[in-house]
C-alpha cells in the first residue's frame, strides 16, 4: 500500500479545493495532526463526532477528512471531560488526523452545492459562491416537484409559485434566500430555515423547501471520496455517511370518546 505524509496529502485536497476560498469566520484545513504524519488509510465523513472518530478507529484509519470543522472558535480552556476537548483528546490518542473541507468544499466545482443542484436534476446551473441556481425542465406545482426529491422529510413553504427557476445553498443558506429571489428564483432549497424568514420568503412568492441542514451536505461524502480515490492513487478511501442528529416523529392523538 502506498503511503503519504499528511502535508502531500493537504496539497491534493487545495487543488480540489483551495482553502484560501472559505470563508473568514471559517476554520478548514489541519484541526488535529501533524503535517509530517504518514497517511495509508482516509475515512471521509460529514461530522467529526465521536461516532465518526470510532468508525476512523475501527478502520485503521490515519486521517479523518470532515466537512464540518471540529474548531470554529478559540478554545479558552482544554476540559477533557467537555465535547471539543474530549474528541481532540481522542483523536490524538488514537493517532488519527482530522482535516476540515468546509466552506472551501462547498464552493468548489463539483463541491457541495453542485451536488446539491445535481441531485435536485437541475438544467443550466450558474453559481455565485455556494449559491446556484438553475431551471426545471418543465415547471411544475411545488407538491408535486417535491415527490421527485431525493429526501427522507421536508419543511415546505408553499407561496403558491409554480416552480421554474430553483436557488439552493447547502447547509444553513436562508441568508441567501434574496439574492436568489432577485436573480429570478420562484423556488429555494437549504437548510435550518427560520420561521421569519420563510414567513419573508413566502410574502414575496417564493417557495421554500428545507430538507434539513444534514441531508443537504450528506450528499457530497460519496461523490468525494470517489473524487479522492482518482487522486490518491494507492491510499485507501472509506467513507461514514452516518446519520441526522434530529429524528423525525409523527404525534399521535389518542381518540376519546
Amino acid at each position: 500500500m502506498q503511503k503519504m505524509v499528511l502535508k502531500e496529502v493537504l496539497t491534493v485536497l487545495d487543488a480540489i479545493a483551495p482553502f484560501e476560498a472559505a470563508e473568514d469566520w471559517d476554520a478548514t484545513g489541519i484541526m488535529v495532526g501533524d503535517p509530517r504524519q504518514e497517511i495509508r488509510v482516509i475515512m471521509v465523513a460529514l461530522e467529526p463526532d465521536s461516532v465518526s472518530i470510532e468508525q476512523a478507529r475501527r478502520a485503521g484509519a490515519d486521517l479523518l477528512i470532515t466537512h464540518h470543522p471540529l474548531v470554529f472558535h478559540s478554545l479558552r480552556r482544554i476540559d477533557l471531560s467537555e465535547s471539543v476537548p474530549g474528541r481532540i483528546e481522542r483523536l490524538i490518542k488514537e493517532g488519527i488526523s482530522l482535516v476540515s473541507m468546509h466552506t472551501n468544499l462547498d464552493t468548489a466545482s463539483g463541491g457541495v452545492a453542485d451536488e446539491l443542484a445535481k441531485r435536485l436534476v437541475l438544467k443550466e446551473v450558474k453559481g455565485v459562491g455556494a449559491l446556484r441556481m438553475g431551471t426545471l425542465s418543465a415547471p411544475q406545482p411545488l407538491r408535486s416537484w417535491i415527490t421527485t426529491l431525493p429526501f427522507p422529510t421536508m419543511r415546505i413553504v408553499d407561496a403558491g409559485t409554480e416552480v421554474r427557476v430553483v436557488g439552493l445553498c447547502p447547509g444553513s443558506g436562508m441568508d441567501a434566500w434574496r439574492q436568489a429571489f432577485d436573480l429570478g428564483c420562484d423556488t429555494f432549497v437549504t437548510g435550518d430555515v427560520g420561521y421569519h424568514d420563510a414567513i419573508d420568503a413566502r410574502e414575496r412568492g417564493m417557495n421554500v423547501v428545507d430538507p434539513g441542514h444534514f441531508s443537504t451536505e450528506e450528499i457530497i461524502v460519496e461523490p468525494f471520496a470517489a473524487r479522492l480515490r482518482e487522486e490518491l492513487h494507492g491510499i485507501e478511501i472509506l467513507t461514514h455517511t452516518g446519520g441526522d442528529v434530529f429524528q423525525f416523529m409523527t404525534q399521535l392523538k389518542e381518540m376519546k370518546d
